[in-house]
């Protein structure tokens, strides 16, 4: 069915006559000479504008919709770190600078891929097109969570160099804390 419309369409452009393929003129609308199928690259996934609200430091919420910032890890709900000699809650601030970063804005995303919680994972940008992941990696409350990606390696050379947010102190990954309280 769906190549009888195909063929429909292409006669309709008078690309294809009596099962000749016609040569492209000036003026005709060009269609794809590749539809996406076995061997040819997937399509770019589509991109979705949305009003997001901080879950932690590396997850958003939209109404039902659950979204995971791709390539970054940050500090859970509730993990300490240290700072200065003294613990504080490093996944508190870790919220709290995402909060700041997205602001009252709207976000452009991109889903990626979702993980086994049913998150949509998601590369964000903010109205200015910062990539929200990145930024949260260059104030140093986020890694890069190089298990899935090596994208944000170097803003958190630049954060640790720096010593901003949790390098400013000590802390425990956020996958190893999960690891050991869940």
């Amino acid at each position: 069915m769906a190549a009888w419309f195909a063929l429909a369409g292409l006669l309709a452009f008078g690309l294809v006559q009596c099962g000749e393929v016609t040569p492209w003129r000036e003026g005709t609308p060009r269609l794809p000479t590749v539809l996406h199928g076995p061997g040819s690259p997937a399509p770019e996934p589509a991109g979705f504008t949305v009003r997001v609200s901080v879950v932690d430091g590396d997850s958003l919420s939209s109404g039902a919709r659950r979204l995971r910032l791709h390539g970054i890890d940050a500090p859970e709900a509730g993990q300490s770190c240290v700072r200065g000699g003294r613990p504080y809650d490093c996944g508190a601030e870790a919220a709290q600078a995402l909060a700041r970063i997205v602001g009252r804005g709207m976000l452009t995303c991109r889903a990626l891929d979702t993980d086994r919680y049913g998150r949509e994972i998601v590369r964000c940008h903010d109205e200015r097109g910062v990539d929200v992941a990145a930024e949260m990696v260059r104030q140093g409350w986020a890694i890069a969570f190089r298990r899935f990606s090596e994208e944000y390696a170097g803003q958190e050379a630049e954060a640790r160099a720096a010593r901003r947010g949790l390098w400013a102190g000590s802390f425990e990954e956020p996958s190893d804390w999960r690891r050991r309280h869940r």
